[in-house]
């Protein structure tokens, strides 16, 4: 299992900047979470390339409307088709689908929103697919997004969809707040699940919370999971979202990426 770095995390969207840092830390590859409008997607391809990393996924930043109220399944199927176009630009790389639920903050109910959520998704996701591009749908937690914050939910959508270009993305972060059995997630979503993130209980490295990450190596081992592993943690004052920017800062999250893979490498051994 190959380790790559969930971007937004190191505060870098620079091509250069972000592909030199993945290499300085010992891992092989990255998920570009930035806006999209920030670098070009065929420079991101070839700073890649030259690093010899991989590229696991696009992560559109930026992916709501500055105004919930402005939000419409026109605007969220426009904006995601722009990321499906760099992401196909970068080289046909699978984009994330989950910011699209921040589309649906200004519905008036539950019901509403559910159906602008399968909407968007089903239009883009026909968009990719017909480009080429893979798309993935992270399941986040009940505090960061207004819908899907476990498997099963995240698995209904996809029947709804009803495509299989649709990957999920589970993240031991996220399980930890709303799955009321991780594990269980995990063994019962391996045929689909694409990628898999590594943040402890409180958002940090491993070993600065309380999951029990060689249980979540092994179910995912003796399952045959042969997706995409990415750390994606934060330091604990600047949790739940914010990049470092001091020196200190950056020195320490570096410590804790490394850490991160080490341990989980270790569980290969």
């Amino acid at each position: 299992m190959g380790i790559s770095v969930v971007t937004w995390t190191l505060g870098m969207t620079d091509a250069d900047q972000v592909t030199a840092k993945a290499v300085e830390l010992g891992l092989e590859g990255i998920q570009y979470a930035g806006d999209h409008r920030d670098v070009d997607p065929r420079v991101l391809r070839e700073r890649a390339q030259r690093a010899g990393l991989k590229i696991i996924a696009i992560d559109p930043i930026n992916a709501a409307p500055a105004n919930p109220s402005d939000a419409s399944e026109e605007g969220a199927i426009d904006y995601y088709k722009k990321v499906v176009d760099f992401a196909l630009a970068a080289g046909s790389v699978p984009v994330t689908l989950h910011g699209l639920s921040l589309w649906t903050r200004n519905c008036p109910d539950r019901a509403s929103a559910r159906k602008r959520l399968v909407e968007c998704c089903r239009t883009v996701d026909e968009y990719a697919r017909a480009h080429g591009v893979k798309t993935l749908y992270e399941v986040c937690n009940h505090y960061e997004v207004p819908l899907i914050h476990t498997a099963a939910e995240c698995r209904q959508l996809m029947r709804e969809v009803g495509s299989d270009n649709l990957g999920m993305i589970l993240d031991s972060f996220h399980m930890n707040i709303d799955e009321p059995d991780p594990l269980q997630a995990l063994r019962e979503n391996i045929d689909c699940l694409a990628v898999y993130h590594i943040s402890d209980s409180g958002r940090g490295g491993i070993g600065t919370g309380h999951i029990d990450f060689r249980a979540q190596y092994d179910v995912l081992a003796a399952s045959g999971f042969a997706g995409e592993i990415a750390v994606e943690p934060v330091l604990a004052h600047l949790t739940p979202g914010t990049a470092p920017s001091s020196e200190a800062d950056c020195v320490s999250l570096d410590r804790q990426i490394m850490k991160s893979s080490q341990t989980w490498r270790a569980f290969q051994v």
